[in-house]
This record gives C-alpha cells, structure tokens and sequence, in this order.
C-alpha cells in the first residue's frame, strides 16, 4: 500500500504528504488487516467459492495491491479512479496458504473525489471475485461507457475438465456502488473428453473482440459490439457482429 501513497504525486493533484496520507487513511478501513509475516495489507473476504451444504460464502485472507489509478476529468469535477487486485494469501488466523483452482482472486473498485486537498469515497466495492487460481485479475483497462461514466474492463478466463471460458468484465460507478457486468467472450472444450473423438460431436471454439460505440447512447450508455468467430453447437461464425445495449436494472446483458 504504501505505493498509493507514493505515486499520487505523479497524478497531478494529490502532489503533498497529508494528500496522500488521506488517501490511504480513506483505504486502510476497507483492507484493515496487515499480515506482518507476508509483508502486506489485505481483508477477510468471498472466495468466490460456497459450501456445498450451507451455500455459505468461502472466506479467505487476500494480500492486496493496486493494478490502476487515474484521474478524470468529469462535469463534476475530478474523479480518482482506483482498482484494486488480491491474491489469496493467508488463512483467517494469518498463516500463509496455497493457492487452489477453486478459489477466485480479489478485485476492487473506487472512485474517490476531492475534499479539501484530500479526496474521499464516492462509489465503492472492495470485494469482487474475478481471476482463477486464487490470483487476483491484473492489467485492467479505464474506458469510457457512457459521456460522464468511466469504469474498468478486462477479460477472466478459467478452464475446468477440459472446459475453457473466458469473460469480458466491466466495473462502473452506480451511485455509492459499484456495477458489475459479466459478458461471455469466449469458449473452448477442446481439453474435453466430449469432443474431437471417433463417434463425438465437434468441438465448440468460438472467441470474441469487444468495442464500445460511441456514436449513440441507449439508456445513456454507449452500446458495445461484439465481433464473434469461431465454431459453436453446429453454427460458424465469420466477424458476426451483436450489439449489447444497456438496460436500465439489468445493465449490460449480451
């Protein structure tokens, strides 16, 4: 954590110590543990993963980081937009643990803006789930979905029994919230036993580019395309285009 405190000063507005010290003053509520033993800061939190019995939530111990920050612009002034990332790492009595494939990495999100010469939360999730094997999913990318909202985007990917499938995910401000939308890019099942044999039916292999129109607003949000190629359930597709629309309640939905 203590990079969020340094790197402010490179962002152009938060340049002096109490700045950035409020930052993280701002932060250290949402990830109060700090395990002496890894060296980092972290929380208690979904795995991503649930009983079978109790359909309860998995809780685990995550290091965290920061995979992005940025300032924007917007009509209501600057906006400091955070992702956070963590990786399973602990267990709730602070002992270090391997990482398994049945659990999901940490993925958080904020948007702060200015207070005084400090900034303080204005939309917030800290606890996602998104990356395999316990890794939280780094490299994001801050995009614009609609003329004042920004939000990250990124792509997670898991292969179970041969099944691979991959998602476009997309985190944007909703009031003191943060909105999550998981959007199929991807599918291959030829690590399977179902497919590919004497007797069995074809593979499915299709994959899918995403772009964000920003020609028109539906529901005030830009829509997206997907430009899809591949082969699935007996149908090829060639650059087939859909178009994704946002709906009010239901957000993205393909």
């Amino acid at each position: 954590m203590l990079r969020l405190c340094l790197s402010f000063g490179l962002l152009g507005f938060a340049t002096n110590t109490s700045a950035a010290d409020s930052v993280m003053d701002i932060l250290k509520p949402y990830y109060p543990i700090y395990n002496e033993a890894l060296g980092c800061h972290g929380a208690i939190a979904p795995s991503g993963s649930v009983s079978g019995l109790t359909r309860e939530p998995y809780m685990t111990g995550y290091c965290i980081d920061i995979d992005r920050q940025k300032v924007i612009e917007t009509d209501k002034g600057k906006r400091l937009y955070i992702l956070i990332t963590g990786d399973v790492s602990f267990d709730e009595d602070g002992k270090e643990v391997l990482r398994g494939h049945g659990a999901s990495g940490l993925v958080g999100m904020f948007v702060l803006k200015p207070k005084g010469e400090g900034w303080q939360v204005e939309s917030a999730n800290p606890y996602m789930n998104a990356g395999s094997w316990g890794l939280g999913l780094g490299g994001w990318g801050l995009e614009q979905f609609a003329p004042n909202t920004w939000g990250f985007m990124n792509e997670h990917g898991d292969t179970h029994q041969g099944y691979t499938s991959t998602s476009f995910v997309i985190l944007t401000p909703n009031g003191r919230g943060i909105m999550e939308n998981w959007i199929g890019a991807g599918f291959d099942s030829d690590g399977s036993d179902s497919c590919g044999g004497k007797g069995q039916r074809l593979c499915n292999d299709r994959s899918a580019d995403l772009e964000i129109d920003t020609s028109k607003t539906v529901n005030g949000f830009y829509p997206l395309k997907l430009t899809v190629n591949g082969y699935n359930q007996g149908k090829t597709y060639k650059n087939s285009i859909f178009s994704i629309n946002y709906q009010k309640k239901r957000l993205y939905r393909a």
